[in-house]
């Protein structure tokens, strides 16, 4: 992406008005507007005649035949440009007229016009890309009117052929009070040359723009412009630029190293590095990071060694994101180290791919010291290295906290079904950081297990050892490994008669993770002596009727139950809610059919404005029906609103 926004060129002088909006209407009698953008060409040109007609009819007419106008409608148009307050119009109906007479047209204007008039000409001939102009704008370049120059050279800019380059170029060469004018139409008039491929002539015409004297942003975009145009010879180019004692020039140089592709400008970057001061070596070797060819390992891991901390902090950058094998001895040294290229460091050695990289890693645990050690166990953990499981299982029980924790937090990562017993012991019976770090191992043991069933039969012997919070974080745990023997646990503990078991697990079972708990907790509100649980347990019910994917008859189904069952209006409003998820003319009539019961009188009505607008198309009769009997029922301001609306659009009013 380009580095530098150009700005538009200062000299230009364009009259900024807003089509139609900015016609005056004055006192004149005048025609509305859309009947004038009703017709037909012939009717527009009549207008553009007669001498009595408002100007903003006239500034309608020739907005309309940029659309439909002809050959026929030239002259007319013409006509205007001599007009102050109607040239901007006429040329914006001259410029949409798919006619070369128009062209002519335009040119010879060119050639009696002043001034303003004379300006927005030029600009029309550049809009419309007229390559017979060029001579005539060339001409125009010399105009004591800096205005007019201006124009021509933004116009020989946008007309973009050899023959317009070549007039910018001449002109460039000359001492001319619109220099930046034509530094920004020779920008443009490159950009049309290699979009037509004349990649040759564009990257003269931007050498051009950075031999002439135009100002420093123009020529930095030239240069920049012709690198990424002409990749293959860039090296040299974005060399200078790194050189450069300009920090603007340097700054483009890296934007350049970072954006060019090719394995020569590598090249020649990885052996310019050792050349610059180190606050540049660092800023290159990021650069150098950022590109898709892989950077020269002799490069970077020389630059691990350099005296100055930036740079073996960017080294270590690069090396993370594109080492290899050889670069993992000096990344575990960095890793071992402090601060943000310490965490680079461990980074890139958890996403470095291959065998020996493992190996490494391992081989470094027998003779790492303490702080050595809980790094190290980290990115076992984060590589998951079999190899290492038997120094992480020596290490659970170290004497230096740091490296235990780092342990069982890597034994998280490692653990089989036969380790899950040393990550719940550690879990259930750990205080503090431990407590912590061992829980959130054996969740993330649990949740790895491939078998849901046997991983639930493991924390079920733990739960008959475990009380109070323990009892609630293993249920809770059980909850997200779900599966048939999971559920099975969750579900006898929810009729415990231990009442801590009990709670705790009536609320695992009410967020399950899918509809198979709906049975268990069905049961629950049917049958449970305690009313706190009833009502828990159908409130899970009803969640997994109203957010779960279901289909639609056992949802239906599910609405039906639950209102059966439901003893108060609170279960029953969240039960109505169940059938905008199914909305059909049935459940439409379900939702009003409880507008009158105590207490549901607006949770039927939000029902039924909820299920409305997704059959209206089909079902516009029983829409209508229904919005008008919660009309009647008195709902909310809200909601009396919205079925207003529905009543509307259901009888074929407003949508």
């Amino acid at each position: 992406m380009e580095i530098l926004k150009m700005q538009k060129c200062r000299y230009f002088v364009i009259a900024v008005l807003t089509l139609l909006a900015a016609a005056p209407r004055g006192a004149w009698a005048q025609t509305n507007s859309k009947e004038i953008m009703a017709l037909p060409a012939a009717k527009l040109v009549e207008i553009l005649k007669n001498p009595e007609a408002p100007i903003f009819d006239k500034a309608k007419a020739c907005q309309r035949l940029a659309v439909v106008g002809t050959k026929d409608a030239i002259p007319a148009l013409v006509a205007l440009l001599p007009d102050e307050k109607l040239n901007l119009y006429a040329r914006f109906g001259l410029e949409g007229i798919p006619d070369p007479a128009v062209d002519d047209a335009l040119r010879e204007a060119a050639g009696r016009l002043q001034g303003r008039q004379l300006v927005g000409v030029i600009n029309s001939i550049g809009q419309r890309k007229d390559a017979r102009a060029v001579d005539l704008l060339k001409g125009l370049l010399k105009h004591s009117e800096v205005p007019v120059a201006s124009a021509a050279a933004g116009a020989l800019g946008r007309i973009g052929t050899p023959q317009a380059a070549q007039a910018i170029r001449e002109a460039l060469a000359t001492d001319t009070p619109v220099k930046n004018c034509l530094g920004d139409a020779a920008l443009a008039c490159a950009e049309g040359l290699a979009a037509a491929g004349k990649a040759g002539e564009a990257a003269g015409l931007y050498d051009a723009v950075r031999a002439a004297n135009v100002a420093r942003h123009i020529r930095i975009a030239a240069l920049d412009r012709k690198a990424r145009l002409v990749p293959t010879g860039a090296a040299e180019t974005v060399l200078a630029q790194l050189r450069s004692k300009d920090r603007g020039e340097f700054q483009l140089g890296l934007a350049l190293a970072r954006d060019i592709p090719g394995d020569a400008l590598s090249a020649a970057l990885a052996g310019e590095l050792e050349k610059l001061p180190p606050d540049r070596q660092a800023l290159l070797l990021r650069a150098l990071g950022d590109r898709k060819e892989p950077v020269p390992m002799a490069v970077l891991l020389a630059a691990t060694k350099s005296p100055s901390a930036d740079v073996r902090e960017a080294a270590v950058r690069v090396l993370a994101k594109h080492g290899d094998a050889s670069a993992v001895a000096i990344l575990l040294d960095a890793a071992l180290g402090e601060g943000e290229a310490a965490a680079a460091a461990k980074e890139g050695l958890k996403g470095l791919a291959g065998e020996e990289v493992d190996a490494a890693i391992a081989a470094r645990l027998a003779q790492a010291d303490v702080k050595a050690k809980a790094v190290l166990f980290e990115l076992v953990g984060a590589r998951r290295i079999r190899a290492a499981v038997p120094a992480v299982r020596a290490a659970l029980d170290d004497p230096n906290e740091p490296v235990r924790l780092a342990a069982v937090a890597a034994m998280g990562q490692l653990a089989d079904l036969k380790d899950m017993d040393l990550l719940l012991g550690r879990a259930l019976k750990g205080e503090g950081a431990e407590g912590t770090t061992a829980q959130r191992a054996l969740r993330t043991a649990a949740l790895r297990m491939g078998d849901r069933d046997a991983t639930a039969a493991k924390l079920a012997e733990a739960l008959k050892q475990a009380s109070g919070p323990q009892q609630e974080y293993l249920l809770e745990l059980l909850g997200k490994v779900s599966g048939a023997k999971a559920l099975e646990i969750v579900a006898a503990s929810a009729r415990s008669s231990d009442p801590a078991l009990k709670d705790a697990a009536t609320r695992v079972l009410g967020n399950w993770v899918n509809a198979d708990a709906a049975p268990a907790l069905l049961e629950i509100a049917k049958s449970d002596p305690d009313a706190k649980y009833q009502i828990r347990a159908l409130r899970g019910y009803i969640r997994i009727a109203r957010q779960l994917q279901l289909p639609e008859a056992k949802r239906l189904e599910m609405f039906r139950t639950a209102m059966e069952v439901a003893r108060r209006a609170e279960e029953k409003q969240l039960a109505l809610a169940v059938l905008t998820r199914i909305p059909s003319a049935e459940t439409l009539r379900l939702a009003v059919a409880h507008l009158d019961q105590p207490g549901l009188k607006e949770a039927a009505a939000q029902a039924a404005v909820g299920i409305a607008p997704k059959i209206v198309n089909r079902n516009a009769k029983a829409v209508a029906e229904a919005m008008q009997k919660v009309l009647d029922s008195g709902p909310a301001n809200a909601t009396a609103a919205r079925a207003k609306q529905l009543l509307d659009q259901a009888k074929g009013g407003k949508k």
